[in-house]
This record gives structure tokens, C-alpha cells and sequence, in this order.
């Protein structure tokens, strides 16, 4: 795989030019329009501590339309760091997994290998999420836990971090977040230490491929701050109703993980347990992100991260914007209130790295994994083309043409996101039978909200309808065959959701912020997977596989 990983990459490279930058959605090279971008800035200082912010869907346009709600972290950043206004991610399967191995790696699906969530296993007949390992095994910080362990060991290539430690920077690596996909894919192959919550069981845990046992500065801050003590908090507007905008609509509303589906909002489960009811409910709330912040927070402390002999790494994800976005939708008052919170959380955090590491002596970079599509039925109550495209309803009327066409069998066909995936040899016999074939696909596009359907074969870095799909794809992972759908139609029962090409999915923020960057809005086109290969960059660390550039336009010389 790796192999094959490496001649996607030389594919691309040929394709755009060696190395030269794209426009994340017309893959053709851009004419630089700010002088900084004419030479390759000397190197700056190093920073002593890197800080790498995901915030999970938070969408492009939300920095527009939300700022004056704020006035702490996020204002800061907005307004003293590097702003790019036109970020993109380049491919199509925008989702958690793929973003957080994109904004680590500074590369694509197609060579890292992270192409969703979850992929269809053929040869053992599974679905399989992206950082499971059957050789690893989970570690609690509470009671016993149970289930497939996690590693980085699908990620097909290094991460920032991974980089800093081959490279001799002697880094402590440090990565949190609600979802291990998220952690694992910001802290790399070898981190020091990476914390994640199990859903199954409400309880912190780590893996095995990372170490034998739990770090201590993490197992003394749960200590201290149990999950049940957040049982029955309540969740309401952190401002009058008048400064939050749109009318908060339920329209379209499906259902959510808290108890109310309008404020406020109590956190609880059944009072027996912190699993089930209570940890959904929980993550789906501001209090989780204020969890990680304090996590982040005891490793400043006990590893004295950006104090020791070399440049360290701390990764954080903040989660509950994508739980919240997924429950109540882009315009919805609770998604602006949990950044209105995450505003405050970052300001407290930006005070304690100018404190405890140095103003001036750390450097930090925020984005997301992905954006978010607009509530489809709100879309549709306005007279325009929107709705769900019922993926399960496909798979069995490909199932059904599949034993016309072929004969008996269990095809079990599965759809995940926009991926079609056949049993093993299914589809090597539908390529020499071009009859079933034809009507495969007539069946998909048939389906209500579909525009297109590709062959996997068919997919092109040189062809702009199939060039986002054909960075999604790495064989043995993706599906057989690639479906798009149309604007605002979207594969979900959730009340809203992302994983498409679409700009509400692709667009993200992207801010750099500290030493060696020079702050002001920068309107050339961007992607996210520039922001390791920058922060490389500032630390003395070139990535092997990267694909994203250093965005030297927003670099102060030496």
C-alpha cells in the first residue's frame, strides 16, 4: 500500500507541476499576489512549543458571521494571527478521520490513507474504523473497558510530530481529544502522550501501541475532576437571546443526544452510570470541549511543555461543535453558543502559553477537519433542491440488479458516505460485464440527490469533476465505485452532516498565530494541508510526503 501511496503522490505532483501550488478546487497553479510569497523567508527563530488546534466542523463562513459574538481566544486569533480566508480541503470524503490525517501529514487520502471513518473490510467481510487495531488493546483511567484496541497503524505515512522526533527536536508529544481518530491522527505514530474518551463506557482511555500503562498528569486531573460530577449540569445561552443570530429553528430537527432539543439544555443520563445516555449527551455539550481545554492545560503544567531542550507538540480537538452541529445544524443558537464558550476556553489558553511558555516564543495553528451542510429541510422549505439520499434503500436496489444481472448470491452491498463497496470479485465481474454494470449505475443515479457515479478506474487528478474523489481514493479502502451527490442532498438521518466536495464541507478556517507569522487576512486560496508543512517549516522539519506548501506570504523573515 505504501507503495502504491507513493505513485499517487508522484501522479499528483506531475499532474500540478513539482510541488507547485494548487487551487484547492481547479487544481491549476495560482499567480502569487503578495510580495512575501516572491522568496522563501529566511528562518525565524524557533519556536519552543507547537500548537496544533482542530476545531471538529467548524466552517469557513463561521468566522464571518459569529465574531462579533466573541471576545477572547478566537478574537485574538482572528485579529493578531494569519488569517486565510479561502481554505480548502482538496479532496471529496470530508469527514473526521481523513481531516485529522490531512492537517497532521500535510497530504491527501490518496497517500495517507485515511479515506473515512469507516471503510468496508472486504476480505474479512467488517466494517473496521479507521484507527482500530486488532493488536492493540484500550487502557483505562477509570473501570475495565472492552473492545477493539487503537493505533496510527493505517496511517500510511508521518505526521508533523512523527517528523520532529526523527528529525532530532527531541519534542514531548501531547494529543487530546474526545475521539480517538482525532487524537491519534494529531499526535502521530509515537506520541508521549494521547487521551481520548470510549464512548461505549464514558471512560478516559489510551492504547497499548502507545505505552504500557496511563500517563499520570492525565490520571490525576480525572482524578480530581470525575465525568459524573458533570452529570445534571445545565446548558444555556452564554448571551441574551438578541445577540445570537436566526431564529434557532427546530425545522429539520432529528433527534439529538440531550435530554431538550431547545435550551435549556440538562446534561444527565439515567443517574446509574457516566456511560450511554449521559457520555453522548455529555460530548454534545460546551462542558466537553472546557474537559479538553483542561486536560491541555495539566500537560502545560506537568510536562512543562515549551520549557524543556527541545521545540514540543501539544494537538488538541476540540469535539463538540461537530456533535452539536450534527444535532441542531449550522445556524442553530447552539452552535454559535458552544463557540461563544470555545472563544473563552482558547483566551484562558492563549494567557497560560504567554505566561507560562513566552508570548512570542510558541507558534499555533487552528483549523477543522471539515465544514457542515445545511439543514436540508430548511433548504428545501425555501423552494430549493435539497434532501437525504437514502443510501440503504440503494444498497439493496444494488443488491437486487446484482442478482438479476449476475445470478443468486450475497452481494451485501454497502454505501459509506459517497463509497459503493462490493464483496471481493463482485466488481472484477461487473468490469467484463458491462450489461450489469449499466444498470448498477443507472440504479445509483436514479437515486433521488445523486448527480454522478464514477468507477473507481475513472477517477483523475487531471479531470476536474473526478480530481476531489480520485485524492479520497487508495485502493483496498475506498469503494468500488464513487458517488456525488448534489448540493445540499446529504447521506444522513443526523439533522445535518458533511462528507462531500461541497464548499460548506471543504471550507475551513486556517490561522496561524505567534512567533514568526505575520498577522493580516490573506485572500489567496489555501488548504489545510499547508499548516504542517508551515509549522515544519518555522520548527526545522521537512515532511517526506507532503503535498500542502509553506505558506511563506504569512512568514516574518529573520
Amino acid at each position: 500500500m505504501r507503495t502504491a501511496a507513493l505513485a499517487v503522490l508522484a501522479t499528483l505532483l506531475v499532474a500540478f507541476g513539482l510541488a507547485a501550488p494548487f487551487d484547492s478546487h481547479t487544481g491549476g497553479p495560482w499567480a502569487v499576489t503578495v510580495l512575501a510569497q516572491d522568496r522563501q523567508p529566511a528562518a525565524s527563530t524557533k519556536p519552543k512549543l507547537v500548537v496544533l488546534i482542530s476545531v471538529d466542523q467548524m466552517r469557513g463562513d463561521y468566522i464571518d458571521r459569529f465574531q462579533h459574538q466573541w471576545s477572547k481566544g478566537l478574537k485574538r486569533l482572528v485579529a493578531e494571527g494569519a488569517w486565510f480566508r479561502q481554505a480548502d480541503f482538496p479532496y471529496y470524503n470530508t469527514v473526521t478521520c481523513s481531516g485529522h490525517a490531512s492537517i497532521s501529514t500535510g497530504t491527501v487520502p490518496a497517500v495517507h490513507g485515511m479515506v473515512l471513518n469507516q471503510w468496508w473490510e472486504r476480505d474479512n467481510s467488517r466494517l473496521v474504523s479507521c484507527t482500530d487495531d486488532d493488536d492493540a488493546q484500550l487502557i483505562s483511567y477509570g473501570g475495565p473497558v472492552k473492545g477493539v484496541g487503537n493505533s496510527a497503524r493505517n496511517l500510511m505515512t508521518t505526521t508533523l510530530s512523527d517528523e520532529m522526533r526523527i528529525q532530532s527536536l527531541a519534542p514531548r508529544v501531547v494529543s487530546i481529544s474526545l475521539k480517538a481518530r482525532s487524537a491519534i491522527n494529531l499526535g502521530g505514530h509515537h506520541p508521549d502522550a494521547v487521551i481520548w474518551l470510549d464512548e461505549a463506557t464514558g471512560e478516559w482511555v489510551t492504547s497499548t501501541a502507545f505505552g504500557q500503562t496511563t500517563t499520570p498528569l492525565f490520571a490525576d486531573y480525572i482524578t480530581k475532576h470525575p465525568l459524573r460530577s458533570e452529570m445534571g449540569r445545565v446548558w444555556d445561552r452564554s448571551l441574551p437571546t438578541d445577540r445570537y443570530l436566526y431564529d434557532g429553528s427546530a425545522q429539520g430537527r432529528q433527534k439529538t443526544a440531550l435530554v431538550s432539543k431547545d435550551f435549556p439544555h440538562i446534561v444527565k443520563g439515567d443517574g446509574t452510570e457516566i456511560a450511554g445516555a449521559f457520555t453522548d449527551a455529555w460530548e454534545s455539550s460546551p462542558y466537553s470541549d472546557a474537559y479538553l481545554a483542561g486536560l491541555a492545560g495539566a500537560a502545560l503544567d506537568a510536562l512543562k511543555l515549551g520549557r524543556g531542550p527541545g521545540i514540543d507538540y501539544l494537538a488538541i480537538s476540540f469535539s463538540a461543535l461537530d456533535k452539536v452541529g450534527h444535532d441542531f445544524g449550522q445556524d442553530s443558537h447552539e452552535v454559535q453558543d458552544v463557540l461563544i464558550r470555545l472563544d473563552r476556553e482558547l483566551g484562558l489558553l492563549l494567557d497560560k502559553l504567554d505566561r507560562d511558555v513566552g508570548k512570542g516564543t510558541y507558534v499555533l495553528g487552528l483549523t477543522a477537519d471539515h465544514g457542515v451542510a445545511p439543514v436540508p429541510e430548511r433548504v428545501k422549505a425555501q423552494g430549493f433542491d435539497a434532501g437525504r439520499i437514502n443510501t440503504a434503500t440503494m444498497g439493496r436496489q444494488i443488491d437486487d440488479v446484482l442478482v438479476r444481472e449476475l445470478g443468486p448470491g450475497a452481494f451485501r452491498t454497502r454505501v459509506i458516505y459517497n463509497d459503493i463497496y462490493f464483496n471481493t470479485g463482485v466488481y472484477a465481474k461487473l468490469l467484463q460485464n458491462a450489461t450489469a454494470m449499466d444498470a448498477v449505475i443507472q440504479t445509483v443515479l436514479k437515486t433521488p440527490g445523486v448527480a454522478r457515479v464514477y468507477k473507481k478506474g475513472e477517477l483523475s487528478a487531471a479531470d476536474p469533476f473526478t480530481r476531489a474523489s480520485f485524492l479520497s481514493h487508495y485502493d483496498g479502502r475506498s469503494g468500488d465505485l464513487k458517488m456525488l451527490g448534489r448540493p445540499y442532498w446529504i447521506t444522513s438521518s443526523s439533522t445535518s452532516t458533511h462528507g462531500t466536495g461541497h464548499r460548506y464541507d471543504t471550507r475551513v478556517p486556517m490561522i496561524l498565530f505567534g512567533a514568526g507569522v505575520r498577522k493580516g487576512e490573506y485572500l489567496q486560496p489555501a488548504m489545510p494541508i499547508d499548516l504542517a508543512p508551515t509549522l515544519g517549516f518555522l520548527s526545522g522539519v521537512m515532511l517526506p510526503d507532503a503535498m500542502g506548501r509553506v505558506l511563506t506570504e504569512a512568514l516574518v523573515p529573520r
